[in-house]
């Protein structure tokens, strides 16, 4: 007899050890930058992987590289971004660039605040109505390093 209440508790142990075992579903990229305050269009729609570790450094991948043209400017991503987010800041950011005149200059970090989203070009720093960030910008060139797209002025 003491085999059917063995059975019996084996049972609910399985049951809970399977529902234990479900998959994790993480944060999209999107869903991500919505927990930290940063519009979504900060990238383009390509970046769809990431590792966020506890001290808050991430790795972000993207399909391919990728250029952008946002507000007039162009902006080119590497395969790989990598940095440090917390709550409306990004900071020691690698792997996105903005094109001055004819060389692309790194972007280092950005920070959201009342309103403005304020991008840091070395130790320079542009600011830009949030509003202007509404969606992710489409990629018009597959890599960054390319010499022959256009040159633009940043002011």
């Amino acid at each position: 007899m003491a085999a059917p209440a063995a059975s019996a508790l084996l049972l609910p142990l399985l049951l809970l050890g399977l529902a234990l075992a479900a998959p994790y579903d993480p944060p999209t990229v999107g869903e991500l930058m919505d927990r930290f305050g940063l519009p979504r269009a900060l990238l383009p729609e390509t970046a769809r992987r990431y590792l966020l570790h506890e001290d808050g450094t991430f790795e972000l991948f993207l399909d391919d590289g990728c250029v952008v043209e946002a507000g007039g400017y162009q902006v080119g991503y590497d395969i790989e971004l990598s940095g440090t987010v917390s709550p409306g800041v990004v900071t020691g950011l690698e792997g996105v660039r903005v094109r001055v005149l004819f060389v692309w200059v790194p972007i280092t970090g950005v920070e959201v605040a009342d309103g403005e989203v304020t991008v840091h070009i070395g130790p320079v720093k542009k600011s830009f109505p949030v509003v202007g960030f509404k969606s992710s910008p489409q990629c018009i060139a597959g890599t960054v390093v390319e010499d022959d797209l256009l040159p633009f002025t940043l002011w």
